[in-house]
């Protein structure tokens, strides 16, 4: 998979980690997304709102999660961009601001 020619101990070490490190990685991955989709499929929601939850939505909360962990303008940045995404999802005329208070209440949690 790699060469292995001229590299140091230390980035064969990495390397060898990468190798054990990568496929928990993506059972994880697989296993999280998994979860998503069957949350966001007993929402019951149209293939138009569903897609925004899944591109828009579940990121936003995502940025802010990792907003929170830079100080000062970068974080500040990363909370206004997740702001920016949700807002327009939910204003008048945006795909989910057509659903109830309630269904969009139950979408963010």
């Amino acid at each position: 998979m790699f060469q292995h020619e001229n590299l140091s101990q230390t980035c064969l070490e990495r390397l060898e980690k990468a190798e054990r490190v990568i496929p928990k990685m993506q059972a994880t991955i697989e296993f999280v997304s998994g979860y998503v989709r069957q949350q966001v499929h007993q929402l019951d929601l149209a293939p138009p709102q569903s897609f925004a939850m899944h591109a828009r939505l579940i990121p936003s909360y995502y940025l802010d999660r990792v907003a929170s962990t830079h100080t000062g303008t970068q974080g500040e940045a990363l909370h206004a961009l997740a702001e920016r995404l949700r807002t327009s999802l939910f204003e008048s005329g945006g795909v989910l601001g057509e659903l109830s208070p309630m269904q969009q209440n139950q979408i963010k949690a």
